[in-house]
């Protein structure tokens, strides 16, 4: 007659360590696949979206980039400049000074601020050091923001009006616009331009002396904006 074989108390029919450890092998390894996967992906994405500004050509100019109160605007003096003194070499003395400022009705303008000259008297020989550049912004106009920098962008066209191997930007960015100053980075060095930052903010109307050492403090990462010669 057949016997039926009666299980032994606590006896497993089965054992599952081995399986245990099969299991446990391979779950460590799709782990470990998956954060090497994700390393590897996110190493190509942080290669692929940093851009590295090259050097200024030498010789190339200054253009300020203003990363101010989560808007981006373009601060180039050089037009300005050269309009509010042109004819300013016949001057011969200090008297004559106040009579070129007076004289003088021409109020230069880009896309955001006002130009203006005045005298500051300073011991020197030098009458283009006795004068100040006034800068003040144009009301109601603002910056481009985050959201605004594309193609069609005013800080994009003022791009396209530049020359990369003629002028270098150098950016002044406070604390509130960090975002739009990296935007705003990216596509001036997509444009093949050269870049520099420091982190500052400028109250307007801005003051600048078109001394040497004036001129030089409107922005201090790389290079003086040159000095008007006579």
């Amino acid at each position: 007659m057949y016997r039926k074989l009666r299980k032994k108390d606590g006896a497993s029919p089965l054992s599952l360590d081995s399986l245990m450890d099969i299991l446990s092998c391979l779950v460590g390894l799709m782990l470990f696949i998956v954060m090497y996967t994700v390393l590897q992906l996110g190493t190509a994405a942080y290669q692929a979206e940093v851009l590295v500004s090259r050097e200024p050509t030498p010789g190339s100019r200054r253009v300020v980039v203003l990363a101010a109160n989560g808007t981006v605007r373009l601060l180039d003096v050089r037009e300005p400049l050269r309009e509010l003194l042109s004819g300013f070499e016949i001057v011969q003395s200090v008297g004559e000074i106040e009579r070129f400022i007076a004289a003088d009705r021409r109020a230069p303008t880009d896309r955001y601020f006002t130009y203006g000259l005045r005298h500051q008297f300073r011991p020197t020989t030098d009458f283009y050091a006795m004068l100040d550049l006034q800068i003040e912004e144009m009301p109601g106009v603002v910056g481009d923001s985050v959201h605004q920098l594309d193609d069609g962008s005013r800080f994009a066209t003022s791009l396209r009006e530049l020359s990369p191997s003629d002028a270098w930007l150098a950016f002044a960015v406070d604390s509130a616009s960090v975002d739009v100053f990296r935007r705003a980075r990216e596509m001036a060095i997509v444009a093949g331009f050269a870049t520099g930052f420091d982190l500052l903010t400028f109250d307007f109307p801005l003051s600048v002396a078109l001394s040497e050492d004036g001129m030089s403090d409107l922005l201090s990462p790389l290079s003086a904006l040159p000095k008007p010669q006579r």
